[in-house]
């Protein structure tokens, strides 16, 4: 079994919990791009991590993006098309900054914000 990390007194929730999309991230994502795929205008979508979890990215809105299956996993897929995922990665740098992928534990440890509340972590991205 793993052990969970401890920092300052907090335990930190697993990196597979923490790359998780809640039904409350999943319909920001949604609110915040639209319900439709964001190369091809497909209403069948796929909540997409432009920031890979296995590169760290976390499953909170601003790190989710609305994409078919075709632009998400197929052949002309960002899984697949580099320049297609830098695209996106740029995207969502250029509307919420480089912590875009981030979740509160991450901003936490960084000495970004004082605690892990949510408010902490939406005022962050306020800012």
């Amino acid at each position: 079994e793993k052990r969970l990390e401890v920092y300052k007194g907090r335990t930190i929730p697993s990196k597979r919990q923490r790359g998780k999309v809640s039904k409350k991230d999943y319909y920001k994502a949604i609110e915040a791009n639209g319900d439709s795929c964001l190369v091809c205008g497909s209403k069948q979508i796929e909540m997409h991590h432009v920031m890979f979890r296995s590169k760290g990215g976390r499953g909170t809105w601003r790190n989710l993006i609305p994409l078919c299956p075709e632009h998400h996993r197929g052949k002309t897929g960002v899984h697949q098309n580099k320049d297609l995922m830098l695209h996106f990665q740029k995207r969502q740098a250029e509307l919420y900054g480089p912590y875009y992928h981030c979740d509160k534990w991450d901003l936490y440890k960084a000495g970004l914000i004082p605690n892990t509340t949510d408010r902490a972590f939406e005022e962050f991205f306020e800012k």
